[in-house]
């Protein structure tokens, strides 16, 4: 293989893992402190857009902004034309990889001097834990990203990629130079990291200003190109903000390229005035130029574009356990355990509520829940704690994983509840339960609401009651059993009825305990 391809192969590699470990290392280094910021600010529109920017700026990931607000809407935290409004934003944000690309490896080139933070940050992903391995990660990114840089220039230096006699030079090359930068997101999976092959070879002379304008907006499709793909098999949210991303990225792509020179001609002048002859800092400019353009464009009808999206994807039907997807496990630690959370709350509400129907003696045809804990479960098993602040979310998985169990258990209860016998009546703990674990269900209706803890107190009381009922029951039992005063028929179907509602009812009351506890 040539040994120039070959360097750019190797530089492009570097730079996407320094990509991927700067990503996750300010992911882990902000915590949760990034993502409760963003849920608080994206009540209004322009707050919205504006937390996008912000967000994807400082974790250097307008996939991870993406995904990150997909969780919120899946774990119910925000509305869905609030999750477009940070996506519409999160596309200009990203932009800040170019800028960083044109003034750090460009213009000041400091590739040598990212060496030693490499080594260290390297050192400190290995031997730290927590905090001081995301801060590794994000020394050790940005060591790889201007390595990576430099491997590019060098390979780069002195080659021509003589796109006129591919695309031409009449109307029609912008668009099939726009198809170029589709391609490029395409196959390297990273917006930021085509833009920066993009600026190199710019800076190398293998390609003229004007053409790398055109490669970044399509470079700008083709991220959304991407995001459509991971949707596929997502649930709702995700099909959703996906769309959002593609219709946005495709329009403004569009209309880039209509009006092309006037927005290379405003982002000359704005190199220009930043002191820079080389294009690559006007070329920075009008990645940022054309997408805020966009966004001005869209501001005034995002309420009305993020209607149309929810027309055109349907109502739908997820459940809070349909929405536990792979995707959402990457939005990060405290948005997965709020989903997660919800899922558990909406299973134990059926489940606890063919308990009350049963303790109250009316007919229940019960639907196992055992696949949904088990999806549960699978979700929270594959949650990535290599980064995460155990003791921040920590507690809150722990107490997910009772509340699991108890679930679980209480579902096994149910599927194999025996039959009262005709002729026995049964204490007065079962009517007393099915009262209590009623107001229970009325009390945690909302999820968004704070329970009185009156509810679950009287659970935990009647729970207690039917345990000293089971107790002196099979005492009372067993005599009437000896004295011949009941058959051995009966007396065994109220023995296994009284054991099994002190259990389920046990496990019930721990379910809703442990699912207070898990409450944010």
């Amino acid at each position: 293989m040539d040994a120039t391809i070959v360097t750019v192969l190797g530089g492009l590699g570097m730079f996407l893992l320094g990509i991927h470990h700067l990503t996750e290392g300010l992911k882990g280094l902000a915590g949760d402190s990034l993502r409760q910021a963003l849920q608080r600010l994206v009540g209004g529109r322009f707050s919205a857009v504006l937390s996008g920017v912000v967000f994807t700026v400082l974790i250097q990931s307008s996939t991870a902004a993406t995904l990150t607000v997909i969780g919120f809407v899946s774990a119910g935290l925000v509305t869905f034309p609030q999750a477009v409004g940070v996506i519409v934003g999160a596309t200009l944000g990203t932009t800040s990889t170019p800028w960083i690309v044109a003034i750090f490896g460009l213009r000041l080139r400091i590739a040598s001097a990212a060496m030693p933070l490499l080594g260290i940050g390297a050192l400190l992903w290995l031997v730290g834990r927590g905090r001081w391995r995301s801060l590794g990660a994000i020394l050790a990114g940005f060591g790889l990203l201007f390595v990576g840089i430099d491997y590019l220039q060098n390979g780069m230096a002195g080659t021509s990629w003589d796109l006129e006699a591919f695309a031409g030079s009449g109307p029609a090359a912008r668009w099939i130079l726009a198809i170029v930068g589709m391609v490029m997101t395409f196959v390297m999976q990273s917006s930021s990291a085509a833009a920066a092959t993009t600026l190199v070879a710019l800076d190398a002379g293998s390609l003229s200003f004007q053409q790398g304008c055109a490669i970044i907006v399509g470079q700008s499709v083709g991220s959304a190109a991407t995001t459509a793909i991971a949707a596929v098999g997502g649930g709702l949210a995700v099909r959703r903000s996906a769309l959002a991303h593609v219709v946005f990225s495709l329009v403004v792509g569009v209309l880039s390229l209509s009006f092309l020179t006037p927005l290379t001609t405003a982002a000359e002048w704005i190199g220009g005035r930043l002191g820079a002859t080389d294009g690559v800092l006007a070329l920075a400019s009008f990645s940022s130029l054309f997408k805020l353009a966009g966004i001005l464009v869209f501001y005034p009808w995002l309420d009305q574009f993020a209607r149309y999206i929810e027309h055109l994807t349907g109502p739908g039907r997820d459940t809070a356990v349909d929405r536990l997807q792979p995707t959402l496990a990457e939005a990060g630690g405290t948005v997965a355990l709020e989903a997660a959370w919800r899922a558990l709350l909406e299973t134990a509400t059926g489940v606890v509520d063919a308990l009350r129907r049963r303790l109250a003696g009316e007919p229940v045809a019960y639907a196992p829940a055992a696949d949904a804990v088990r999806r549960t479960e699978q979700f929270l098993t594959s949650l990535s704690l290599e980064t995460t602040d155990l003791t921040t979310i920590g507690p809150r998985l722990v107490r997910l994983c009772h509340a699991l169990d108890h679930l679980g258990e209480l579902d096994a209860e149910l599927a194999r509840a025996p039959a009262t016998p005709a002729d026995w009546s049964p204490p007065a703990g079962f009517a007393a339960a099915a009262r209590a674990l009623a107001e229970l269900l009325d009390a945690t209706r909302d999820p968004a609401g704070a329970p009185s803890p009156a509810a679950f107190r009287a659970v935990e009381n009647a729970s207690r009651q039917l345990g000293e009922e089971r107790r002196s029951g099979r005492e009372q039992l067993l005599a009437d059993l000896a004295l011949q005063r009941v058959s051995a028929t009966n007396a065994r179907g109220a023995l296994d009825a009284l054991a099994w509602a002190d259990g389920a009812l046990h496990h019930a009351w721990r379910l809703a305990e442990s699912l207070r506890a898990a409450a944010r």
